[in-house]
């Protein structure tokens, strides 16, 4: 077996947001909220309240390459509002407020269905999803997604968030978040079709600590497939938990993705088993995650297992299925 550890220590560190690019978008996040704080009080409005989330809220987002945009969520909760929807404002009202608020902040503002959106020049940009916490018909507390084409809708991402911290407690090393990380980096180097929040979830639902990263990976995308042949679907394990973030595939979209995981899978495998020294490795896997993010391993580093084995034996191993 090849030992990978410290080039996926590498390439974590290579696809991990660094601490000058977290401390800019903070900046630029800080800056927007309290825009919006002082335009709300000189409407006379209750200041809103605010959330970071999606992937940077999760320690899962990817750092962009030099010419690649960046997105950070931060949810904007309006304050003031009792559980009556029907008292509740219109969605096209709430979402003009919050783009009047940060009108001229920069070049760019696009009113989008689902969030009003802050473009930045140098390749990042704000997304201010909108939200009012409520009751669903059972009397539960959630949130509630100003949606331009479907008014207000369930959409609660901070409990999504809290369960999906709640997951990683399974991974004390933090190779659970490690693996969303490389997974979602082995999606945009290849273009695949398959969102963040899937990952997660996917990830989370099928974690198995090896205590070895390359070993996790592999045995986490081994699980995902064996899911996803079963059952493919993936659905929110918080309100709407009727949502299945599949629900667009169609059959040849699920072909295509199921074809990308078992050859990562067997790419995995290959690095990890069947090739003789780390470098080689190192070679398959800048494959499936790409040159500019996976380190070059070294030639003296063996895979004495590998060198044991006879060439019959390795031509076998090379067309194993990988369980």
């Amino acid at each position: 077996m090849n030992k990978l550890a410290k080039l996926f220590e590498g390439f974590n560190n290579n696809i991990s947001l660094s601490e000058s690019y977290k401390q800019k978008i903070r900046t630029g996040r800080n800056s927007i909220r309290s825009r919006i704080g002082n335009y709300f009080e000189q409407k006379d409005q209750q200041i809103p309240k605010h959330h970071t989330q999606g992937s940077y809220a999760m320690h899962t987002s990817i750092m962009p390459l030099e010419d690649e945009d960046f997105d950070l969520d931060n949810g904007v909760y309006l304050q003031g509002y009792d559980d009556n929807r029907e008292c509740w404002p219109e969605v096209s009202n709430v979402h003009c407020l919050v783009k009047e608020a940060v009108q001229g902040h920069t070049k760019e503002i696009i009113d989008k269905d689902t969030c009003v959106r802050v473009v930045y020049q140098d390749n990042y940009h704000l997304d201010l999803p909108i939200y009012i916490m409520g009751k669903d018909d059972d009397g539960q507390e959630v949130a509630y997604l100003a949606h331009k084409k479907e008014g207000w809708i369930i959409s609660d991402p901070v409990a999504f968030r809290n369960w999906f911290n709640d997951a990683t407690k399974q991974s004390p090393t933090g190779s659970l978040r490690r693996s969303v990380k490389y997974l979602k980096q082995w999606i945009h180097h290849n273009k695949i079709d398959i969102p963040g929040m899937a990952v997660s979830i996917l990830v989370a639902e099928n974690f198995s600590d090896e205590g070895d990263d390359a070993l996790t990976l592999l045995r986490v995308v081994t699980d995902i497939i064996d899911e996803l042949e079963e059952n493919y679907s993936c659905y929110k394990p918080v309100r709407p938990k009727t949502e299945n973030l599949f629900s667009k595939h169609s059959y040849y979209d699920q072909s295509q993705n199921l074809n990308q995981l078992e050859l990562l899978k067997n790419k995995l495998a290959e690095a990890i088993y069947d090739s003789k020294n780390q470098y080689e490795a190192s070679i398959v896997l800048r494959e499936v995650f790409g040159e500019k993010r996976f380190p070059i391993g070294e030639k003296d580093i063996l895979n004495e297992e590998y060198l044991k084995t006879s060439e019959p034996e390795k031509v076998g191993k090379k067309n194993r299925h990988y369980a």
